[in-house]
């Protein structure tokens, strides 16, 4: 974050003719976090405004995150959960890839236990991409860990 505590974005990637997958820190009711979100254009102005698709995590989880992306590309053309991330004590961040549509995608997305099911079930919020943006997720979560550094 700057010195104001405004949301820092690391890094960005396009993601398709609407909408970029960006990279960063933030802080939100004290803590500080890191997250992994889409973007699309503001209805207003060109700009770039975040969509409630993606996922926020603690900055002490960055390592997990990190390890879990680098784990992607080992099994980029499989159907693979390789990480799950304790966000709390009843939602995880999944990292992992799937096909949809006959399109091998990457997707970090948040599961969650509700309605006194014991069983993680996948909620809304996550981001997906293309198995060929992967070389540009990897760069943008590797520029994410000086900024965890910075908060640390």
């Amino acid at each position: 974050m700057d010195e104001e505590g405004n949301t820092v974005v690391v890094g960005s990637f396009q993601k398709n003719s609407r909408e970029a997958v960006c990279v960063g820190v933030s802080e939100y009711r004290g803590k500080d976090l890191i997250f992994v979100r889409a973007y699309a254009a503001s209805l207003d102005s060109a700009d770039l405004v975040p969509t409630p698709s993606g996922i926020t995590l603690g900055i002490e989880k960055y390592q997990e995150l990190a390890s879990a992306i680098k784990a992607l590309g080992d099994v980029i053309s499989y159907e693979k959960v390789v990480a799950k991330i304790t966000k709390n004590s009843i939602q995880e961040i999944w990292v992992g890839t799937n096909t949809y549509k006959n399109k091998p995608l990457i997707y970090l997305r948040t599961y969650a236990i509700w309605g006194g099911d014991p069983e993680y079930k996948p909620t809304k919020k996550g981001v997906s991409i293309n198995v060929e943006l992967y070389p540009q997720l990897l760069d943008c979560i590797e520029k994410l860990g000086p900024e965890v550094v910075k908060l640390s």
